[in-house]
């Protein structure tokens, strides 16, 4: 296939764009160029594209809600060619999800791919993401550990100070560098102190510390720390000549501070707790951590809600007849096929609040609904056939004959699905499964729910009661 069939398609509103390609040196595509500089409305081209190519396209939400992993671009990185318009995002039960503006040329046949189109903007945002950029590392180094800042004198302070300044200037400096705890002024950071104390207070941070060093709460934080090591509601001697110290130079400070105070600060400073913590580098990104636990799916966690089980009611399609599939199959396995419809529609309202059974025809060219349960309401017409070569989520489970587990992309087989079965509603959250028989689909299991079935416990579950509804049945 062409790669630019598009411009044909679009040529009358693209006058001169080859020429302004040329002179701009741009790294993109001539598509990639033509949206990145307007030329082209993406909402046009993209509507345009997923009629032409027959591939659906990926909203902008799921690179919002959906955490892309490094790990699996990295699994993939030398693939293919890979760039800021076809990027895999994800990838599911063997198949590599790819992001693209139109299907790539010579794109190996393995792993199984399913492309999806969507905006540049979204692919560009991806790319960034798996290719971060050299010069913001050092940027945020210096925020979270200044390490590097040349050391200044910190003769006149103690970490004390941090406990009773009240300059709030001051305090914002200390936290956003290092942790340290309002009530006992030890600090707890993992970095070298010295050069802790040197990045925290040079410049107008020493000038603020120095100027409140006379006043006489300061004086009783480092004196008392000085004079008495050891926990002191006794009345010690040596306690009492502080304290009696100290209010006698509460009372001298304002005509003359007295000099001594400086000598005692320079040798308190060797024993604060926080010169004796191991240096250690600056904890990682918050984004760097990846969770692969089994109950995480997608990099993120999701709380699982199970729903009290219950009978299903199922009711059949009278109109599910003639040359579908399981309407066949249904004629020689009578004696079975009844009671699975019932337990798998049952043990499908753990987790989803509707589920329904859909049946394909012979062809494998469209599908009608085959049984469902009891909370379908407003039903318009179940005799509504829904084609399988138009984009849809029934078209990516019978193209690829994997299971869809996630939220729905609005197109017009979608939109029209649940205009007739759900009230005119997207649910948050859909899974269907296919229904194999001797390798051969003959049908699909979907379950409506919320979000809380994002995870592979609802998933697993529907796969199984798949594969319990199809065992030992004999084909048509």
């Amino acid at each position: 296939m062409s790669q630019n069939t598009w411009f044909e398609h679009f040529k009358e509103q693209l006058q001169g764009l080859t020429e302004a390609y040329e002179s701009s040196g741009s790294a993109l595509s001539l598509l990639g160029y033509a949206l990145k500089e307007k030329r082209l409305s993406s909402e046009e081209y993209l509507k345009w594209a997923v009629t032409h190519h027959q591939l659906p396209k990926l909203q902008s939400r799921f690179f919002t809600e959906t955490q892309l992993s490094q790990e699996m671009f990295a699994k993939w990185a030398t693939h293919y060619r890979w760039s800021a318009e076809c990027l895999p995002v994800a990838e599911w039960d063997g198949s590599l999800i790819v992001v693209c503006l139109q299907p790539p040329q010579d794109f190996p046949s393995f792993p199984t791919a399913a492309l999806v189109l969507t905006e540049l903007e979204n692919i560009e945002k991806a790319w960034d993401l798996f290719h971060p950029k050299a010069a913001a590392a050092p940027a945020e180094a210096t925020v979270v550990a200044p390490t590097q800042i040349p050391k200044k004198s910190s003769d006149s302070f103690s970490f004390e100070d941090l406990g009773v300044t009240p300059d709030s200037e001051v305090s914002e400096t200390t936290n956003s560098g290092v942790e340290l705890s309002s009530e006992d002024g030890e600090g707890k950071e993992e970095s070298n102190p010295d050069d802790a104390l040197a990045g925290l207070f040079d410049g107008p941070t020493v000038v603020k510390l120095e100027a409140v060093g006379g006043s006489p709460l300061e004086k009783t934080v480092v004196l008392e720390k000085t004079a008495a090591p050891a926990p002191a509601p006794a009345p010690v001697p040596v306690a009492e000549a502080t304290v009696s110290g100290l209010t006698g130079l509460s009372k001298i400070v304002p005509p003359e501070p007295p000099p001594s105070t400086v000598p005692k600060l320079e040798a308190t400073q060797p024993t604060i707790s926080v010169a004796k913590t191991p240096a250690g580098p600056p904890p990682p990104p918050k984004q760097s951590e990846v969770d692969l636990s089994d109950d995480s799916f997608a990099n993120k966690k999701i709380p699982i809600v199970a729903r009290p089980a219950g009978v299903a009611k199922p009711i059949v399609n009278p109109v599910a007849s003639g040359h579908f599939s399981l309407e066949k199959i249904k004629k020689k396995n009578s004696g079975t096929i009844n009671d699975r419809i019932k337990e798998v529609l049952s043990e499908m309202k753990i987790y989803f609040e509707k589920s329904m059974i859909l049946t394909l025809d012979e062809q494998e060219t469209q599908l009608v609904a085959f049984a469902w349960d009891e909370n379908f309401k407003g039903i318009k017409d179940t005799s509504m056939r829904f084609p399988l070569k138009t984009p849809s989520i029934f078209n990516i489970v019978a193209s690829t004959q994997k299971p869809y587990h996630g939220y729905v992309s609005l197109n017009e087989i979608n939109e029209r699905f649940f205009d007739d079965w759900n009230q005119g509603v997207v649910p948050d959250h859909v899974t269907i499964t296919p229904l194999m028989v001797q390798e051969k689909m003959v049908g699909m299991l979907i379950g409506f729910a919320d979000k809380t079935a994002y995870n592979k416990v609802s998933l697993t579950l529907a796969e199984k009661l798949s594969g319990e509804f199809v065992k030992d049945l004999q084909a048509a």
